[in-house]
Parts: structure tokens; C-alpha cells; sequence
């Protein structure tokens, strides 16, 4: 006789892959789970550094395979810059904002690693850019000189300067001298000490394996002393296994090229309830007894007035407009949860 499957192999599954969305048959996936208070007790402590903090974590650069999940890129013209009539390039027609004098802002790139809940290291690495005005293209350019006061550095452990161009005048007073340049010029650079780095952002992930049934969730919650709610965060998932079914909550990009899934956040609330992303899928039994590597990736930029270390730029006295101070930025270098 012919063995028959298990009554829940015949079950239909919902997909809410992006363009692949409905009922497909085969497994069915269970709702027990265990509730919001236990899978994600004391989630939301430890602000100001986390737990176990260590040092910097270098980037890490994953290589990315050609192609865009399996389908190669149509050229369907030449690329080169759009051109209006008259062979105007369109870029040339949006007005820029004219710059006053000397802008100064701090971009910032931190990284971290979590297992599971806990914060296994973490590091910001910054620099404080300054952009003179345009050169003129004449002879005689006039070089950018001015001093200004670096403040709120209580959390930075290291300071390097481009000595060619700046000059500590002690008590966070440095003055600037340098000839004009097109393009921003990076005159310092820092680090944060780990148990005084700020995180905007705290991940969980935790992983289920029932028979040849993975569950993945990954639970997030923003810092809620950030002074803007972070947007378009990216989640990213490296997978085990190329799924052949695959239910996720909610809706999420697969890309079967990198074996990546990734959920596109709009927004993330400052003081809202901790956020929850699923994935369920079946993984080869013939490798049940090898814990599968799984990697959650996460990617976010911000810009406004204030810089995620708390540090700001100050005219050398009270009155003085050498230069002026535009928004800041940080953004995420390797900020991974495993």
C-alpha cells in the first residue's frame, strides 16, 4: 500500500512573498507561540552602551553575486545623463541651496553585533567634515581660516587630526586652515568608548527548529531618547537554504540569487511596542543535526541637527558666524543580529 502523508501535509500555506502572494499547499504551519511579555522580557533596559560591551567590530564586506535575484538588468539605452533639448543635462536645472560660507557637519557609522538579546560589541566611528567655499578657479584663492570648539565629547576615546589643515588649541578649541576645495574635507576623526555609545537601535532573534520546520523571528525596539524616529530600516536575512516554501509576516522581498529576504520598515516608533518579523520555512532534514547559520543584517540612515554621539560644533565665542553648522548624519556600518 501506499503510504499516505500526515494529515497537516495537506494543508495550504499563505505566501506573502511580494508578488507571489496566496494559498500554496504542503506544510502547514502551527500559531503556537509563546506571548510578546516572555519571548521579549527586559528588551527594552540597558540603554546608554547594552550589555557587554568590547571593541570596534571592523566592517565586513559580504560579496554580492551579479544579477537581480536571478533576472539580469535590461539595457534598454545608453546610459548616459538624461538630456533635455539642446543637449542641456536635466541635472544642471535643479537649483541648489547657495552656500553662505564654511559648513561643517559630523557623520557618523556604527556598528554592532547581538546574540540573540545580549549585545555581544559595538563601536561609532565619526568624522566632522568641513566644506569650504567652492574655489573660483582664479590664481589667487583665499584660503578658509577660522576657530571653532568641539562639545559633548565625553564619550570619545581617540581624536586624529589632519594636521596639515588643523590644530588643537586645547580645551576642544581647534582652528581650521586650509585652501578651498570642491569637495568636503574630513579634518577629524574619533571613536566612542563602547560602554558610552548610544544605540538607536536594539534587535532580537530567535530561532525555532521543529523536525524539517525552521521559524525565524526577529523582534525590534527603538531607542526611545533618539531625538527623530528612524525610517526606512532594512532587515536582512541571510538564509540556510534556498526556500521551496516560505510563509513571512509581513510581506518581504525575497531574492533567491543571495538567498536574502528582506522586510522594508517605513517607520520605527520611538515609544511604540517592540516590532515582530516571521519567517517560516522547511530545511533539509538530512542536515537536522547541524544548527543552520543564520545572520540578520540591518541597515538605516539618519540626518538632522544632532549627531547620535551627541557631540556639536560651536563658534570659537559666543557670536561669531565663521562658519555655519548643517544637518549631521549617521548610518549603520555592519549591524547584525545572530
Amino acid at each position: 500500500l501506499t503510504t499516505l502523508p500526515p494529515a497537516e501535509a495537506t494543508q495550504s500555506t499563505h505566501i506573502n512573498v511580494e508578488g507571489f502572494e496566496g494559498q500554496y499547499g504542503g506544510i502547514e504551519f502551527s500559531n503556537e507561540q509563546a506571548t510578546i511579555g516572555e519571548t521579549f522580557e527586559s528588551f527594552s533596559d540597558a540603554w546608554g552602551g547594552g550589555l557587554d560591551p568590547s571593541e570596534f567590530m571592523g566592517p565586513k564586506k559580504i560579496q554580492k553575486k551579479e544579477g537581480l535575484g536571478g533576472l539580469e538588468l535590461l539595457h534598454t539605452s545608453d546610459p548616459k545623463a538624461v538630456e533635455g533639448k539642446d543637449g542641456v543635462n536635466i541635472d544642471n536645472l535643479v537649483k541648489k541651496p547657495e552656500m553662505k560660507g564654511p559648513e561643517m557637519y559630523i557623520s557618523e557609522e556604527i556598528s554592532t553585533e547581538f546574540r540573540e538579546s545580549l549585545l555581544a560589541r559595538v563601536g561609532v566611528m565619526g568624522v566632522i567634515y568641513l566644506k569650504t567655499m567652492p574655489p573660483k578657479g582664479s590664481g589667487e584663492e583665499k584660503e578658509t581660516e577660522f576657530s571653532f570648539r568641539v562639545e559633548g565629547t565625553t564619550a570619545v576615546k581617540r581624536f586624529a587630526m589632519q594636521s596639515s589643515r588643523i590644530s588643537s588649541l586645547g580645551n576642544g578649541l581647534f582652528h581650521v586652515r586650509t585652501a578651498p576645495s570642491e569637495e568636503p574635507i574630513p579634518i577629524l576623526k574619533y571613536s566612542l568608548q563602547p560602554k558610552l555609545t548610544p544605540l538607536p537601535l536594539r534587535v532580537r532573534m530567535v530561532k525555532r527548529i521543529s523536525g524539517t520546520l525552521l521559524s525565524l523571528m526577529i523582534q525590534y525596539v527603538s531607542n526611545p531618547d533618539l531625538p527623530q524616529p528612524l525610517k526606512n530600516v532594512d532587515f536582512i536575512l541571510k538564509l540556510p537554504v534556498d526556500p521551496t516554501l516560505l510563509k513571512v509576516s509581513p510581506k518581504a522581498i525575497l531574492n533567491r540569487t543571495d538567498r536574502e529576504l528582506k522586510w522594508q520598515i517605513p517607520e520605527i516608533p520611538l515609544n511604540g511596542s517592540p516590532g515582530r518579523l516571521r519567517a517560516r520555512m522547511p530545511i533539509d532534514s538530512d542536515n537536522s543535526e547541524e544548527e543552520p547559520d543564520i545572520i540578520c543584517y540591518v541597515k538605516f540612515s539618519v540626518q538632522g541637527n544632532t549627531s547620535l554621539s551627541g557631540i556639536s560644533l560651536r563658534a570659537a565665542a559666543e557670536g561669531n558666524t565663521d562658519f555655519f553648522e548643517v544637518d549631521h548624519r549617521y548610518e549603520t556600518g555592519v549591524y547584525m543580529c545572530n
